[in-house]
Parts: C-alpha cells; sequence; structure tokens
C-alpha cells in the first residue's frame, strides 16, 4: 500500500481547533463591527495591544508585549508604529539597557481606550450569554491547558 492509499479521516466538527478558529473569527468581526459603529481608529489588534498594555499597567519590552499577545514581534512593531503615530503609545529606552526599547500607553490612549471599552464589554456579554460561570471557567481551564501544550511543543 502506498502513501496515497492511506487515507485518514480527519473530522473538522469535533476539532478544538477548528471550533476555535471559527468562535475567533466570529470574534474579531463581532469587535471590528463594534470599534467602528463607536468611530474608533484601530483595528481590533491593535485594539487588543492597547488593552494588553493597559492590562499591564506599566511600560512592557517589545518583547514581553509580542510574546503577552502571541504574536510576533515584527508584527507588533508595525502595530505599535501606528498607535504611536497617533499618541495613543510612546516608545522610550529601557533604564537597565538602553538596547530595549520599551512601550507603554499615554495618557490619552489610556483615557481614549476607557471609552470602547463598554462597547466591547458588552460585545464579551452578548458572546457569553447562556454560558454559566462553571462553564466559562472550565473553558478557561482547557484553553490555557491547550495554549501550554501547544506553547510546549512548539518551544521544543
Amino acid at each position: 500500500m502506498s502513501w496515497l492509499e492511506v487515507k485518514v479521516h480527519f473530522d473538522s466538527e469535533s476539532s478544538p481547533g477548528f471550533a476555535i478558529g471559527r468562535v475567533a473569527y466570529l470574534i474579531r468581526a463581532g469587535m471590528a463591527a463594534v470599534l467602528k459603529s463607536a468611530g474608533w481608529p484601530f483595528s481590533p489588534e491593535e485594539t487588543q495591544t492597547l488593552i494588553t498594555l493597559s492590562d499591564a499597567g506599566q511600560p512592557l519590552s517589545m518583547n514581553e508585549l509580542a510574546s503577552l499577545m502571541i504574536r510576533d514581534p515584527t508584527t507588533v512593531k508595525r502595530q505599535l508604529d501606528r498607535l504611536v503615530e497617533r499618541k495613543f503609545v510612546e516608545r522610550s529606552v529601557s533604564n537597565e539597557d538602553a538596547r530595549i526599547v520599551m512601550v507603554g500607553l499615554t495618557r490619552r490612549g489610556e483615557q481614549q481606550l476607557q471609552t470602547v471599552l463598554p462597547a466591547l464589554d458588552d460585545l464579551r456579554k452578548e458572546t457569553l450569554k447562556g454560558v454559566s460561570k462553571a462553564e466559562l471557567e472550565a473553558i478557561q481551564n482547557v484553553l490555557r491547558k491547550m495554549q501550554k501544550n501547544l506553547t510546549t511543543e512548539l518551544g521544543k
């Protein structure tokens, strides 16, 4: 039997990866619609960058930010260029190592982000309608385990 004759059955409906991908796509589309209707000038990805910086509560190095967002540093740099241009984010040099670029929200960035968060929270609530607290905790635990497994596997 040649390798061409071997057929592996893969059921996309029972694959968590496909389900996660579909939900992620729908959330991103929902975010884009919410942000557009609010007159927000940034994409969902750029907005997530702002939220990540806000959650950190302090400037992060480019590598820390990229790692937290599980994105490649080049992509994050492009997003930051636009956010810096609009004065929502500022770059500075690390106090410990002048080779390290730190990024943090400006006061303007934090204030403007706060104006759009209620609409995004409404989307989150709509997304989770009918999901119990126990179900949400279980989903989050499973997703964290999957992320850890994949991070470990890809880090080999």
